[in-house]
Parts: structure tokens; sequence; C-alpha cells
């Protein structure tokens, strides 16, 4: 409980913050002072009881903290809180200041700009699913995809998973607001809910009270899901440093060590290693370089320790 208060509190903080700072970076010189602040946006949380965003927040200001005498002092400040379809639209319309947002790749790019580098090193792509505890006997006995296209899935709006699961004919439920996936699965009104397995533990911990809510142990589902920065088009030099920052801090092993700090003990709650693996390919990545898969981990690969 103190945990969600103090989120609470910092949100409404860094959006204060965030007025002060806009305020002042009108009168700052533009481009080329190395001692002015430049306000880097991040999406909060879309309540207090939301944790999805707590590394990619993290993540930006090591890759800030790592480019600094390079290119100078910054602030990361919170955007209000909004949906996915939301933030998209603020960042097309360049509304607030470099306003980073991680999204999964997609053919179509948003109209935005992104960062190559794959801000959860690709450990999205693998999927534990919530399910009601009166459906669990039915999930145990999926064997098959066709027998997982006997079931439903929730998946918020605006989601790549949408265009993943109907281009193999699956039977999707879209959800606005994310909460709502929770109960909706408990109720029964979806069959499975799949999440990363490095969101699934916190989620878990979430909602693990709430009546007849359960998860599967049985088998997971993977496909290949990159996830990375977007921004407007005009915040080139915000590419360019966080490109820079994150490829700094993969290479000197900071960036691994709070991914695991964030991640390891949900995969490991997730036990993958137990589980039936179903694969389905993503279509929206047909224009995507390789380059990024550089940077993927492999959670089945007997050097990639913990």
């Amino acid at each position: 409980m103190f945990r969600y208060y103090l989120k609470s509190c910092l949100v409404r903080y860094t959006a204060l913050l965030f007025g002060v700072l806009f305020s002042f970076t009108l009168s700052v010189p533009a481009l080329g002072d190395k001692t002015a602040v430049t306000i880097y946006t991040y999406r909060s949380s879309e309540s207090v009881a939301d944790s999805r965003y707590d590394y990619d927040t993290a993540l930006l200001n090591l890759a800030l903290e790592k480019t600094q005498s390079e290119f100078g002092p910054y602030a990361l400040v919170a955007s209000p809180a909004m949906n996915f379809s939301r933030a998209i639209l603020l960042a097309q319309r360049n509304t607030l200041p470099n306003f980073m947002i991680k999204l999964s790749y997609a053919n179509e790019g948003y109209g935005l700009s992104y960062v190559p580098f794959p801000v959860d090193l690709g450990i999205v792509g693998y999927r534990v699913c919530f399910t009601a505890k009166s459906n669990l006997q039915r999930v145990a006995k999926i064997r098959s995809i066709a027998d997982l296209k006997e079931m439903s899935f929730g998946v918020g709006i605006g989601w790549a998973d949408v265009d993943v699961l109907r281009s193999q004919n699956f039977d999707v439920v879209q959800v606005a607001l994310y909460e709502s996936l929770f109960r909706m699965t408990a109720i029964g009104r979806l069959d499975l809910f799949c999440r990363g397995v490095n969101e699934f533990l916190d989620e878990w911990n979430t909602n693990k009270n709430t009546e007849n809510f359960a998860y599967d142990k049985t088998m997971a589902i993977h496909y290949p899901l990159p996830r990375f920065f977007f921004t407007n088009e005009k915040n080139t030099l915000a590419v360019e440093r966080f490109e820079k920052g994150l490829k700094i801090a993969y290479n000197d092993g900071s960036l691994l060590s709070l991914w695991r700090e964030h991640y390891k003990e949900s995969i490991q709650f997730a036990n993958l290693p137990a589980r039936r693996i179903f694969k389905l390919s993503n279509p929206t990545l047909k224009d995507l370089s390789v380059e990024y898969e550089h940077y993927l981990f492999d959670p089945f690969d007997p050097e990639n320790t913990f």
C-alpha cells in the first residue's frame, strides 16, 4: 500500500516538475548549449497499481546518465496517465517534449521514429496466461495451435498482439482498460489473458486475491515481439542520444543488471522449461531489420544465466 501511495505522490510531483521545467526551457538557449537542461517525458503508469513501466523509466534514466557528458544535463518527467492510443496520438502531435513511449514494432511505424534497441531484450514475446480457476482444466488439455484457437484471448486496444493473433485466426477480444482485462478473465468473459513472462509476477501479486482468478502452469506462447522506444520524428537528437546510451549500457553490463533486477524473479517464477511452448509468427515484423536480434535474451540458451 505504501508503494502505491509513493508512486502516486511521484506522479503528482513529476507532473508539477514538468510544468516548471517546461516554462524554464522556453527561455534557455536552443541547440548546442551543453549547459541547458533538456526535458524528456516518459509515459506514466495508468494507475498506482500499474508497475508495467517501472523498468522502462529506469532504463531511460540509465541511458540519459550514460550520455550526459556528450549531450548535457536532462530532466526526465512523467506524462499524464493515458492508454496506448492516447500516448501514440500525443507522440504524433509532439505535444510533450521528447515524449518517449515503448511500443511493439509494427509495419506502419505509427508515423514515429524509434530507437533501434529492443527495450526488454525480447523476453516479452514469451507469453504465459491468466485464466479463471474454473477454466484451468480446460487450458491444461491444450496440445496444439488448433486447441489454442478454441480459446478467446483478451488484449488491450492498440496492442501489437491484436494483429499477431488475428493474422492467425485467433478469437481476439479487445478491451479498452488494462485493469478490466483481469476482472473479465476472472469472471470468464475471456478464456486467456496472456502476459510477457517479465510482466507476469507483478500482475499476479496485484490481482491474485481476485475471486476465481488464476494462471495456467502448463503452456506458454511465443512470438517475436520486439519493443522499442518511439518518439516524434522531429526528436532526432533524442533518438540519437537514447540509441547511444542504451548501447553503452548494454556493452558495460549495466543494462543487463537493471533488466535482471526488474525481471529475473518473474521469469523464474513463470518456469518456462516446465511448459509446452507454442510458437507463432509475427507478420508485423516483415519490414524490420534483424539487427535488433543481436540483443535478444534467449531463456533456453544455457549460456544465458541469471
